[in-house]
């Protein structure tokens, strides 16, 4: 059942309608009462549009309902079949009679085994159409979260993958990425680091070749690198200090290095300068001692003396080439090649410092040589380069890297980019597979729920089970029963046989006396027409204990007698409904309707909900609301009370819009009162003239009451306005004078 309208937007003067906290809920039994033109067709075509979820005349139509089985918005569907009378069920069934009405195909008596065959294929049918609409929801829901998280990783991905090419990431790119998603692995920290600083890079120029100095080495017209270099001194210093030379060996010269250095430099001297006299004592040079020297210092030794130096000449080369590395600034690497690079040049100062402590030793090892030229050893040097070589080969390396990206920088960035949206994607591989998952079951329950098969108690299809309750009501279908119901139902109703419904192969016509009827009364259409509707509602297509009724104002151009057989026919026929919704605008309608529910046997009595429709007019326009009933339309047998009620409790803004509907008031409370105070057939202004009260208020009330009761066509004045307040007091001044007892029990009645 339907419980609440919360919400109607753009729907004539429900333009923007809310309930309010007071307003109760829906009941089986409910009735709304409204004066006309307040609104109450308006509501009725709402109920109406449910079914198919929205209405052709309002496209912009919001609205929100609640129903015992969820919130029914615009664009839903309502499970239940709604019936609605109202001028537009007139207008579409019944219209000029210009042609034949629609059968109406009641079950035949004999056929209650195929009927209840029916039923049943008809809660199968329901139960699948809900079962699928449920899916349908459910499968919506979870496309929607899907999206969700489809948007979430874009967003993620997006933010991530900024400066790359692809700049605008969105649900639709990721969605499109996931598909093509393979068995990439994740990436580490550390890798995900390196991904997001390529895409933000800028590119940069490639880094010259790494600087290594190249010695030419000694009798050779090659050049070697230092770490070369090193090596091959080593070796060199170990032959030359296993060689020795043949001399005669003075034993202090042999015993004191330093003195046979500077003897030697000073034997060298004296030939250089053919000199006989010692420079240093002044004395000539003993010839014995002369050859002494020359014999110490010989040829062969001199030679091993000149290698050793030429071998030291050349390492102070290898020394200084030693200091020639030029290195790259780390500026000039790409940022996640810093932090290697920084340490590899690290590592290689550490082994470049080694390398020429070594070469150093190796020179103190010729140095020591060069004094021990008549022995043969082994000098312990070291000539391990290897760890210089490796921090060399560690710094081409990443130049390498860098000049390899520069020259591929575009195809870099897009694998970074690509190597991140893969990693992102592969954190919701989980959640879309689990989805995907229950949508696919959704899905073959879907194509089960149609199609048929096993599994399901009925293993026909949908359709099928629908085509069998089509033809099997066919087969027990009885168009004549509907016409001959209708004609009953109008002798009943109008008191008369003139009008008849003969059936006919396109439908029922309406005829007057054996002929078509034309010019009809607008009683006699209202008539058919709501006859029509009761009639209908036995049609095979509805089932009225599950089905929801609207009647609005059938009693429209009925005669007083007419609409006690209106009432009687709506109480019969209708009252049996899943809910019944009945309109009016007609007070003693309201009356018996009210009474009706108030004597419905418990516990139907508590299923009533009793409101009214008001309408007011706004700088916006009129503006209707639904509301309780007063309390003073349910206890009291007319409507004097609630209006007497209006004008007690009126207060004006002293706009036009807050005093409209005031002098239509004004008057139907001025007749009562007169009705009861001057019981005659007089009109009312002289009815009024009998009553004994100020004269000039009693002009004021009449001329308030009879000229702005009614429509002119002049329009309303505004300059009467503000005579709305005068006036009202006036009519209330002059029930108290009149009547103090009356207008005391009134107005304790209206301050309840």
């Amino acid at each position: 059942m339907l419980t609440k309208i919360k919400k109607i937007k753009s729907l004539g003067v429900f333009d923007n309608y809310a309930a309010t906290q007071d307003l109760k809920a829906f009941e089986r039994f409910n009735i709304v009462y409204g004066e006309n033109g307040s609104g109450k067709t308006t509501l009725s075509r709402l109920l109406a549009c449910l079914q198919a979820g929205e209405h052709k005349d309002y496209p912009n139509l919001e609205f929100n309902i609640d129903t015992q089985s969820g919130p029914l918005t615009q664009g839903q569907k309502y499970a239940r079949n709604v019936r609605v009378f109202n001028s537009d069920f007139v207008d579409a069934n019944i219209g000029r009679f210009d042609g034949p009405l629609r059968h109406i195909l009641i079950l035949g008596e004999g056929n209650k085994a195929v009927a209840e065959e029916i039923k049943a294929e008809i809660a199968t049918r329901d139960d699948r159409s809900k079962r699928l609409q449920d899916i349908a929801a459910a499968v919506i829901k979870l496309e929607t979260d899907r999206g969700k998280i489809f948007s979430t990783i874009a967003k993620t991905i997006g933010e991530a993958t900024s400066g790359s090419t692809l700049r605008n990431y969105r649900k639709p790119d990721a969605e499109r990425a996931f598909v093509k998603l393979g068995k990439t692995m994740s990436l580490s920290d550390s890798e995900l680091a390196v991904h997001r600083a390529t895409v933000r890079q800028e590119q940069m120029p490639e880094v010259e070749k790494l600087n290594v100095p190249r010695i030419v080495e000694p009798g050779t017209e090659k050049t070697i690198g230092p770490v070369g270099a090193a090596h091959a001194l080593a070796q060199r210093c170990e032959a030359l200090t296993m060689r020795s030379a043949q001399s005669a060996v003075i034993a202090r010269l042999a015993s004191h290095p330093t003195i046979a250095t500077w003897v030697e430099g000073g034997v060298s001297l004296h030939k250089d300068h053919n000199c006989e006299m010692c420079e240093f004592c002044a004395q000539p040079l003993p010839a014995a001692r002369f050859k002494a020297l020359a014999d110490h210092f010989s040829v062969e030794d001199q030679q091993l003396k000149n290698e050793i130096d030429h071998e030291r000449a050349w390492l102070a080369t290898v020394l200084e080439a030693l200091g020639g590395f030029m290195l790259p600034d780390r500026l000039a690497l790409y940022s996640e090649l810093r932090t290697d690079y920084d340490a590899a040049v690290s590592a290689f100062a550490a082994e470049l410092e080694a390398v020429r402590r070594r070469v150093s030793a190796t020179d103190g090892a010729l140095a020591d040589k060069l004094t021990r030229r008549t022995e043969s050893y082994v000098a312990e040097v070291d000539s391990d380069a290897e760890g210089l070589k490796a921090a060399l080969t560690v710094i081409a390396d990443l130049m390498q890297k860098h000049d390899a990206k520069t020259k591929r920088f575009e195809a870099e960035k897009i694998a970074a980019r690509n190597a991140i949206e893969d990693h992102y994607l592969l954190t919701i591989k989980d959640q879309v597979a689990e989805i995907a998952d229950k949508i696919a079951a959704y899905k073959a329950e879907q194509t089960l729920l149609t199609q048929g098969g096993e599994g399901l108690p009925d293993k026909r299809s949908l359709a099928g089970i629908t085509q069998s309750i089509v033809d099997k009501q066919a087969q027990i279908s009885n168009e004549h029963k509907g016409g001959e119901e209708l004609t009953a139902h109008l002798k009943q109703f109008l008191g008369r046989t003139d009008l008849v419904f003969e059936n006919s192969k396109e439908g029922y016509v309406v005829l007057r006396r054996g002929k078509p009827a034309k010019r009809l009364s607008e009683g006699e259409k209202t008539a058919i027409a709501f006859l029509y509707f009761l009639v209908q509602l036995k049609d095979q297509d509805f089932d009225l204990p599950e089905g929801v009724v609207v009647i609005d104002d059938p009693i429209s151009s009925l005669d007083s007698g007419a609409i006690y057989q209106a009432f009687s026919f709506l109480k019969n026929d209708v009252q049996a409904a899943k809910q019944l919704f009945i309109l009016t605008h007609n007070h003693e309608f309201l009356r018996l309707v009210i009474n009706w529910f108030q004597n419905l046997p418990n516990p139907l009595r508590t299923q009533c909900f009793y409101s009214m429709v008001l309408c007011s007019e706004t700088v916006g326009g009129r503006s209707a609301r639904l509301a309780p009933l007063d309390k003073l339309l349910i206890d009291h047998a007319t409507e004097y009370h609630y209006l007497f009620k209006v004008l007690h409790t009126l207060q004006s803004d002293g706009t036009i819009m807050s005093c409209y509907h005031v002098p239509n008031v004004a008057r139907k409370v001025l007749e009562t009162f007169l009705d009861f105070h001057v019981p005659s057939n007089k009109s009312l202004y002289l009815k009024l003239d009998e009553t004994d009260f100020d004269p000039h208020k009693k002009t004021a009330i009449y001329k308030f009451t009879n000229d702005l009761s009614h429509f002119t066509g002049k329009g309303f004045d505004p300059a009467l306005v503000a005579e709305t307040q005068k006036n009202v007091a006036y009519l209330l001044e002059m029930i108290k004078d009149v009547a103090p007892l009356h207008y005391a029990g009134l107005k304790a009645l209206a301050e309840r």
